[in-house]
């Protein structure tokens, strides 16, 4: 049978991103949609010349009461083309309801995470997903309409971590054709016609409009741009590199540059999900202020970037530290508010400190390990200081200090986690080995944290 465009695409596409390799595994999302169906047929005619495997993911997303019915007829599909099939159902809506946000956000994060598990388990290295030039275009004018930057307008890449889209390049008509030409049947999902949905809207309605009045062939056109501009940010995010984020680096980057590198950051630190240009861009107008240490800017998924003298690190934002105050006893342990544990124990000097463990010269008297108190003092390279020039001197971050477990005997400070002070003035001395351990799992686990293919 001769090859339809769209296994002519697939090939082509496969061909020059040099996946899958003969022996890989890959795991094709399935819904029953046209898109989805198309893409399974012809990966597993290509997986049987070129020694590839295919296995095919169904998540039921029980949002409809038929939606069991897709899943049947999925799995008689991946039978009928002698394929294995895995298929799982979510409560989407009640993840919905627990998360807030949108159904289409919900859906998505159960339904790449549910492929994401089934390539962990069928020790799969690909997941190949069914999105269109169709699907493209919409991409791109949903992120337009969103005012995103050359980076969001790329939109999807053919090639993206571990994602495949081999029919990228190729339209919903070659979908159909290839079909029709296989005798394939699918299931249409009644929410694609719900033009309460942007997407719908888009597809339904403003290209048509567009393709009517300003372009026949809109479609590619916007394609074609995503293309281009995907292009174009890979040799900016060349160029912007990986260095540490630095006041002097985003003051003197062009601001292309500048952005890609704040970009890279925050992906680095949890993800772009709900990150736009203006959080990006608030970031490099505080870079480029006078003095915009210790300032901030709150990012999504509770993040924030903070300012901290030359530096900007992405952290999850803190939630205001309660004040305590706790007798140690030594040898003794102290269990303190975040779920971590301070040890204590006689020991020889001299005094040292190295990170979380340390000796500590000590005067004779309770001890308390608490947070800091006005008139607090610490001894530091033979002087006397006030333990808020001490943290300043030393660039501990402002948001961190209110939160630091202090050793101290009275208002004398005589161990700060990591930093070296020289203890008691007292004549006889005693020193005690300190060992701040972090929450074990479980505690910190128990503690409170502040369209169908």
């Amino acid at each position: 049978m001769r090859r339809t465009a769209l296994q002519s695409g697939v090939v082509q596409a496969l061909r020059s991103l040099g996946h899958p390799s003969a022996g890989q595994r890959v795991v094709v999302g399935l819904s029953g949609g046209a898109d989805s169906v198309a893409l399974l047929d012809v990966m597993a005619a290509l997986a049987r010349h070129r020694g590839f495997t295919v296995v095919a993911a169904h998540l039921d997303h029980a949002l409809r009461p038929d939606s069991a019915d897709d899943a049947a007829f999925c799995r008689d599909l991946c039978a009928a083309l002698g394929v294995p099939f895995r298929t799982e159902r979510k409560d989407v809506a009640a993840r919905r309801r627990a998360e807030g946000g949108g159904l289409e956000e919900a859906a998505r994060g159960e339904r790449h995470a549910f492929l994401r598990r089934v390539k962990d388990e069928e020790g799969a290295t690909w997941i190949a997903l069914a999105h269109t030039r169709d699907d493209q275009a919409e991409t791109v004018l949903l992120r337009l309409l969103r005012g995103a930057g050359a980076l969001g307008l790329s939109a999807m890449r053919p090639c993206a971590g571990d994602l495949l889209r081999p029919m990228l390049a190729r339209s919903r008509r070659d979908v159909l054709d290839h079909l029709a030409a296989r005798s394939l049947a699918w299931r249409e999902d009644p929410s694609n016609a719900d033009v309460s949905i942007a997407r719908n809207r888009v597809r339904h309605e403003l290209i048509p409009y567009l393709e009517r009045h300003f372009n026949p062939a809109v479609r590619e056109a916007l394609a074609r741009s995503a293309a281009l501009l995907a292009e174009e940010s890979d040799v900016l995010a060349s160029v912007a590199g990986d260095e540490v984020l630095t006041l002097e680096g985003l003051r003197s980057a062009p601001r292309a540059v500048a952005r890609l590198t704040v970009r890279r950051a925050v992906q680095d630190a949890g993800g772009l999900r709900g990150v736009g240009l203006k959080h990006v861009d608030a970031i490099l107008d505080l870079a480029a202020t006078p003095a915009p240490s210790g300032r901030r800017v709150a990012l999504p998924g509770g993040r924030e970037a903070v300012f901290h003298f030359d530096q900007v690190r992405i952290a999850r934002r803190r939630a205001p530290s309660a004040p305590f105050a706790l007798p140690l006893r030594v040898p003794g342990t102290v269990a303190l508010p975040d779920g971590s544990r301070l040890l204590a124990r006689a020991a020889r000097g001299p005094a040292v400190s190295n990170g979380t463990a340390a000796v500590v010269a000590v005067p004779d008297g309770p001890l308390v390990v608490r947070t800091r108190r006005p008139g607090d003092r610490v001894r530091a390279a033979g002087r006397d200081v006030s333990l808020k020039r001490f943290l300043v001197d030393r660039r501990v971050p402002a948001q961190e200090r209110g939160a630091l477990p202090l050793l101290a005997a009275g208002h004398r400070v005589l161990w700060v986690p990591g930093q070296r002070i020289d203890g008691a003035d007292a004549g006889a001395r005693q020193f005690v080995r300190l060992e701040l351990q972090p929450p074990s799992p479980l505690v910190a686990a128990e503690l409170p944290s502040g369209r169908h293919h």
